[in-house]
């Protein structure tokens, strides 16, 4: 009974460890792959802290907006996290421009390849829009568009 019970644990715990990615709350977060290079992609380089992945387009008013809060908060002395921005626009030179005109951290904002983009909007279900991912220091999606109160409560 006692062995029955063991393997019934390590089997569970298992495949608790290789469940699949999504980008639904309480799924490991998808791989994020820019394309452009083969350093880190920026998720890997933050993995083991609390990130908020923010996908937007310079030409989607609503998530231009959501992403310039997410990146005035982020500054904010003792923000509880890491502000990662992707832009999903198909010309470098309007994703520059944009990171310019709004004043943005250009450390923590990045371009995608046309070759990458569709991959990343299905592997992050944003054909419907554009969101951003809270994800936590396992990897795992802790919230789809969290508003400056969710994010104020993270310690």
């Amino acid at each position: 009974m006692t062995i029955a019970i063991v393997l019934l644990l390590a089997l569970l715990s298992s495949a608790y460890y290789t469940a699949p990615a999504d980008s639904r709350i309480g799924y490991r977060a998808p791989s994020l792959v820019l394309g452009n290079n083969n350093d880190l992609s920026p998720l890997q380089q933050h993995r083991g802290e609390m990130v908020l992945l923010t996908f937007w387009s310079s030409a989607d008013a609503s998530s231009r907006l959501d992403n310039m809060r997410y990146d005035r908060l982020s500054r904010q002395e003792g923000a509880p996290f890491i502000h990662v921005s992707v832009n999903l626009d198909r010309s470098e030179s309007v994703f520059n421009g944009v990171v310019d005109i709004d004043n943005l951290d250009r450390s923590a904002h990045f371009g995608t390849s046309v070759a990458a983009q569709k991959s990343i909007i299905k592997n992050w279900r944003l054909d419907e829009g554009y969101h951003s991912f809270l994800i936590d220091a396992d990897g795992k999606i802790a919230a789809v568009d969290p508003d400056e109160a969710m994010l104020a409560r993270i310690k």
